[in-house]
C-alpha cells in the first residue's frame, strides 16, 4: 500500500453509515486522525460531500464535510492544470469528478486512492484500495505511533 491515499468522497460518506463498512471507514479516519496513515483529500472530494450533505439525501451526513475538512486540511486544490490534465483521462465509464481525482493523484505523484467505486480499477495509473481490503485489519489495530 502506498505512503498517502487520497480518500474518496465515499468513504467520508459511508463513514456516518451503521454497517461493517461504515465502521471500517470510521478506523480509518481514525487512523489518519491520530497519524497512523496519511490521507489525503482534495476540495472536489470534500464539495462531493457536502452536496450530498445539503441535499439532506442520506442520514446522519449532517456536519459531516466540517469533520472531514479539519481531519484533512489543507486540502489539495484544483486548478486549471488539474482540469485540463482530467479531461485528457482516459478511463471507461468514470465520471467528471473521479477523473479529477484522477488527475489530482497525477500532479500531486499519489498512487493510490481509498474508494469503494470500482471505476477507479479501469485507471491503470492508480492503485485502488478498498475500505473493506483485509490489508487494513492489522495496519488498523496498530498502536499510534
Amino acid at each position: 500500500m502506498s505512503d498517502a491515499l487520497l480518500i474518496d468522497a465515499n468513504v467520508l460518506v459511508y463513514a456516518v453509515a451503521g454497517d461493517e463498512r461504515g465502521r471500517r471507514c470510521r478506523e480509518i479516519l481514525s487512523a489518519v486522525a491520530e497519524g497512523r496513515m496519511e490521507g489525503i483529500a482534495s476540495t472536489a472530494i470534500l464539495e462531493e460531500v457536502w452536496h450530498l450533505e445539503l441535499s439532506g439525501r442520506i442520514a446522519n451526513l449532517s456536519g459531516q464535510t466540517e469533520r472531514a475538512h479539519r481531519l484533512l486540511a489543507p486540502l489539495l486544490p484544483i486548478t486549471d492544470e488539474t482540469f485540463t490534465r482530467a479531461l485528457q483521462v482516459s478511463a471507461g465509464e468514470i465520471g467528471a469528478n473521479d477523473r479529477i481525482h484522477v488527475a489530482t493523484c497525477t500532479e500531486h505523484g499519489i498512487e493510490a486512492i481509498l474508494s469503494a467505486d470500482h471505476g477507479f480499477d479501469e485507471v491503470a495509473s492508480l492503485e485502488r484500495v478498498d475500505p473493506m481490503d483485509p490489508r487494513f485489519e492489522g495496519f488498523l489495530g496498530a498502536p499510534a505511533v
